[in-house]
């Protein structure tokens, strides 16, 4: 599986979320606009170096934070 293309959806996404305004992000928002299954969105998001915004503060699944910017 090509994990990179799936990565830089999910950077691209997050980005257009950041210019959304958005601070913090559920994964359904990213499934949305990314289509890419849930649990592979989870999996990239904990294993994979992301280059994610300055401006977003945390990534939520149903409630629970699995990404949160450390200050």
């Amino acid at each position: 599986m090509d994990v990179e293309k799936y990565v830089r959806a999910i950077e691209k996404s997050l980005t257009q979320m950041v210019l959304r305004e958005m601070s913090s992000v559920d994964v359904s928002e990213i499934w949305i606009d990314t289509s890419i299954p849930v649990d592979l969105i989870v999996e990239i998001l904990k294993t994979q170096q992301l280059k994610i915004p300055q401006e977003l503060q945390a990534i939520t699944n149903a409630g629970k934070v699995i990404w949160v910017r450390k200050t």
